[in-house]
C-alpha cells in the first residue's frame, strides 16, 4: 500500500467501554462486533438469538445512539452494548432505519469503519457482522480464524459480494490488527470523508486496490461464497442448498427495507418474537415517559 501515515497508538476508550471489551472477548482476542441504530433493533435482536442457536453468548453491540442502548439494557444485554464515544465519530448519527444509499445510511455505514479501527489498537482481531447477518452454524469463529492463524501472511478475510468474487463485502470480515489492516481503514476514512457518493463498501473496495492482490502473498482472502453466501448467491441464486452446502452465515443483504424480514421468515431464519419485541418498544416508552415526568418536576422544583 502507498505510504499513509498511521499513529502509533489512540487513547484508549473510556474505561466503562473497555471493560466490556475486555469481558466480551474470547479466544485469542477475537470480539464479535456489530453496530447498529434504533431503526435495525429487530434486525439486531434477530442477529443475537441467532448467535445463541450457535453457542456465541459473548460480542459487543456499538450503539450509534442513545435509545437502542437503552433497549439493549432493558433487555438484559447491557454488558453486550456499549455506546460509541464522542471522540470516535465524524458525523452524527439519527435514530431512524435508513435504505441503501441514503445520505444516513452513509454515515452509519462509516461509523463502521471508526469502530473497528480504534478496536485494532486495543490489539484486537475484530470479528464484524452486520446485524442483518444469520450465524447458522456453531465453531464458526474457531473455523475462520483457523485460517488467520495459519497463515502468518493473512490479515483479513472478507465476505465477498455478488459471485464473481472481485467485490468485497465490508459487511462480514475478520480482520487481523496489523500495521498494513491499520492502513487500510485510515485510506478507507480519507476516501468516504472526501467523496460523498461513496458507501462505506465502496471506499473500502478502492482502498483495497492499492494492496497486494497477489493470491501468493496478499493478506486479503476472500471467504467462499457457499459456505458465506451474499444475499444475492443464498435468496436469489439459492446456490449453497443447490449443492447440499450448509452455510455457516447467510447474509440478507441485496435486500432492503422489510424485505430482508420477509426472505428471512421465508427460509425459517428469522428467530425473534415479534410480539416480544412490540412489547419491549412499549416498555422502553413508558420508562422515557416516566424519566422525563420526573425530570420536569425537578427542573419546575429548582426554578
Amino acid at each position: 500500500m502507498e505510504d499513509i501515515s498511521i499513529p502509533d497508538s489512540m487513547p484508549p476508550p473510556p474505561q466503562d467501554v473497555m471493560d466490556k471489551i475486555n469481558n466480551n472477548l474470547v479466544q485469542d482476542r477475537v470480539l464479535i462486533v456489530a453496530t447498529a441504530n434504533y431503526g435495525m433493533r429487530n434486525h439486531v435482536y434477530n442477529w443475537i438469538e441467532s448467535l445463541k442457536h450457535t453457542g456465541e453468548t459473548k460480542f459487543l453491540i456499538f450503539c450509534l445512539d442513545d435509545k437502542l442502548f437503552q433497549h439493549l439494557k432493558l433487555s438484559g444485554y447491557e454488558q453486550q452494548a456499549t455506546y460509541i464515544p464522542d471522540s470516535w465519530f465524524h458525523q452524527e448519527v439519527e435514530e431512524g432505519f435508513e435504505l441503501y444509499y441514503s445520505k444516513k445510511y452513509r454515515v452509519i455505514t462509516h461509523s463502521k469503519t471508526l469502530v473497528v479501527q480504534q478496536l485494532l489498537y486495543q490489539n484486537i482481531n475484530v470479528f464484524f457482522s452486520d446485524v442483518d447477518i444469520v450465524w447458522t452454524r456453531s465453531r464458526m469463529v474457531e473455523f475462520v480464524y483457523t485460517f488467520l492463524n495459519i497463515r502468518e501472511e493473512t490479515h483479513v478475510l472478507f465476505q465477498t459480494e455478488g459471485m464473481d468474487q472481485k467485490v468485497i463485502n465490508s459487511g462480514f470480515y475478520l480482520m487481523r490488527p496489523s500495521d498494513e489492516m491499520k492502513r487500510l481503514l485510515v485510506k478507507t476514512i480519507q476516501i468516504q470523508d472526501t467523496d460523498e457518493a461513496m458507501t462505506q463498501q465502496g471506499a473500502m473496495n478502492a482502498a483495497l486496490s492499492m494492496l497486494n492482490m497477489d493470491v501468493r502473498s496478499g493478506t486479503v482472502v476472500l471467504l467462499d461464497v457457499l459456505h458465506f453466501p451474499n444475499g444475492f448467491v443464498y435468496f436469489e441464486n439459492d446456490l449453497p442448498n443447490k449443492h447440499g452446502i450448509q452455510p455457516f452465515i447467510v447474509h440478507a443483504n441485496y435486500l432492503v427495507g422489510d424485505d430482508k424480514k420477509q426472505k428471512l421468515k421465508e427460509h425459517n431464519l428469522w428467530y425473534l418474537d415479534d410480539s416480544w419485541l412490540d412489547q419491549m418498544d412499549a416498555k422502553l416508552e413508558q420508562e422515557t415517559v416516566k424519566k422525563s415526568g420526573k425530570k420536569e418536576k425537578t427542573e419546575k422544583k429548582s426554578n
